[in-house]
């Protein structure tokens, strides 16, 4: 094994693929390593791990390659932050990464690395981030202090981030360059949520604007206009939640997980929430994440954008079942967080 799990025979081929220019193949590789995952009976947890890896292999062999271009790169620290941080991404997962600077840099070079890099990814089938949560804006690159003071600000202060900037900064982890200033820049991050109740507040506070999408009536809530009118996004209506309600509780009890599966194991272990909530949260995630797999799958054999969306009406009963269970579970471990139970 090579860096952060990463066999050293398929970072070496990777590397003379970046070499030579031949990232753009790689598009149909993760196709058909995620298919061939899915039809040898994976787990979506175990297929989202080796994913993840692959695509960190990616990033390893592009940074190597611009390293030659730009040898001060080997000096700094490229941080994943999002699903590639915590190792759950699915097929048409997009770019969220940082990096970290120990020397000071010319800012034009800077610039012009930066944008290559992240070009060179989405090429290689890791797409741009919608969000510009990538290292060529400069608000995701910086030394230690500057990041420091960035990132607490984000945490304390309502009014200077986005409600997806206080969970997506959390969750990182450096996958080439010098690691000790990031681990201890998630440790202060980390620290700080632990012991200041109102950053705890702010991120509890976050998932008040969660409605459940279903009705009293057991109904589907579903968008009512656009381009996905009668359709429901399973990653932001139902995921993300999972996804935040057990980063808040790993986090508040200094649980050293990434990974949302890891988290709600931890917890559950500890008895933050029964045994039994844990298994139905773990099996929501499940779900949720095979049908992403799915639509990433099938969007890519369409040729377009992958997204997560999905139309109720199109799903057999016992996939409705599933979807409304996934929801259930999710509710109540939110309202849970939201009660301060376990707080």
């Amino acid at each position: 094994m090579d860096h952060h799990g990463v066999p050293g025979s398929l970072l070496a081929d990777l590397r003379v693929m970046a070499a030579t220019g031949k990232l753009r193949g790689l598009r149909s590789v993760r196709y058909d390593l995620v298919t061939d995952w899915s039809e040898s009976g994976l787990t979506e947890e175990e297929a989202c791990r080796k994913l993840s890896v692959f695509n960190r292999a990616v990033i390893l062999a592009v940074l190597d390659a611009h390293v030659e271009v730009y040898p001060w790169l080997s000096g700094c620290t490229f941080l994943e932050f999002g699903s590639g941080g915590r190792g759950e991404q699915v097929l048409g997962s997009d770019q969220d990464n940082g990096l970290l600077l120990h020397d000071d840099i010319d800012e034009d070079e800077l610039e012009d690395a930066a944008n290559d890099i992240v070009i060179s990814l989405d090429g290689a089938g890791i797409p741009l981030c919608a969000g510009g949560v990538m290292i060529s804006n400069r608000e995701w690159r910086g030394r230690f202090d500057a990041w420091l003071k960035r990132m607490i600000g984000w945490l304390s202060n309502p009014h200077e981030k986005g409600s997806w900037q206080s969970g997506l900064i959390l969750d990182f982890e450096p996958v080439y360059g010098p690691e000790e200033e990031a681990y201890r820049l998630r440790g202060r991050l980390w620290e700080y949520v632990r012991s200041k109740p109102v950053a705890v507040k702010m991120l509890v506070d976050e998932l008040t604007d969660y409605r459940m999408p279903l009705s009293l009536f057991g109904s589907f809530i579903t968008e009512k206009k656009g381009a996905w009118a009668g359709h429901l996004n399973i990653k932001n209506s139902v995921l993300a939640h999972l996804t935040n309600a057990a980063r808040i509780l790993a986090l508040k009890y200094g649980l050293p997980f990434t990974h949302t599966c890891d988290r709600v194991r931890g917890l559950a272990e500890a008895g933050h929430f029964s045994g039994s909530h844990g298994e139905e949260l773990l099996r929501a995630w499940e779900w949720l994440q095979g049908r992403r797999q799915a639509i990433g799958i099938a969007c890519f054999e369409q040729g377009i954008a992958p997204h997560n969306y999905i139309d109720p009406a199109e799903l057999s009963a016992a996939e409705r079942g599933e979807l409304k269970q996934s929801i259930q579970a999710v509710e109540k471990f939110v309202r849970l967080v939201q009660a301060g139970a376990g707080l």
